[in-house]
């Protein structure tokens, strides 16, 4: 972790505030299953593509393995069979384990935004049930933003450098999305592996506010 001082904090959803990974990719094999010949390619590609958009992964699948890309009324059949899958699931898994007390403590002494791949109308719903929309400055999903463009639109809005930024992610396309924009990246242990060279892995959101704390504070003071 730098030791320059930071002001602004953009968040991931899954794997940062819910525990919600296991949920999605077992929402993904279901969809998937539809397509038993297919099945383990596709989930091999969502490991491997685990911070990509599902619409990534379902146009993956009509192109690749089914022959049929531009079927926007299967890719869209898909999609929605993959929200009512995991809407009602999200609504009552755990948070991290530090997320409220991560949540209150540092929107009181910096601007949190949250930053998803999470499509927007799946996301609102998800943040409304759970009452934690009124924590973040702002909220960007996917559509339209990318996680960098999203970034990128933080530090614009803010007025901040990037020296003074970082984003709080659980898998090697939040780390590469933050080097991308040229942000701090702060990794949560989400049960997702990090490629070489590893990053410090904070096991939870509390001991990522521990490692923070003094670096918020100063900032305040300043």
């Amino acid at each position: 972790m730098r030791s320059a001082t930071l002001r602004v904090l953009v968040l991931d959803f899954d794997g940062v505030i819910l525990e919600s990974n296991a949920i999605k990719t077992e929402a993904f094999r279901d969809v998937f299953a539809r397509f038993p010949e297919h099945i383990e390619t596709m989930m091999a590609f969502h490991r491997a593509n685990v911070s990509a958009s599902r619409f990534v992964k379902f146009d993956h699948l009509l192109r690749e393995c089914l022959g049929r890309p531009g079927d926007t009324g299967l890719r869209d059949e898909l999609a929605a069979t993959f929200s009512r899958r995991t809407l009602e699931r999200l609504a009552t898994c755990p948070l991290v384990p530090g997320a409220a007390e991560f949540l209150k403590e540092f929107s009181a002494t910096a601007p949190l935004y949250l930053a998803s791949v999470t499509p927007a109308e799946d996301l609102e719903a998800t943040l409304a049930r759970r009452d934690l929309r009124h924590w973040f400055c702002d909220v960007y999903a996917c559509p339209p933003w990318t996680k960098p463009d999203a970034v990128r639109d933080v530090l614009q809005r803010e007025r901040c450098p990037q020296s003074a930024a970082a984003l709080i992610g659980d898998s090697p396309g939040d780390r590469q999305a933050a080097e991308e924009v040229g942000v701090e990246f702060i990794a949560r242990d989400g049960g997702i592996p990090f490629d070489p060279p590893e990053a410090t892995v904070y096991p939870d959101l509390a001991a990522v506010a521990t490692a923070l704390r003094r670096r918020m504070l100063e900032g305040v003071r300043r």
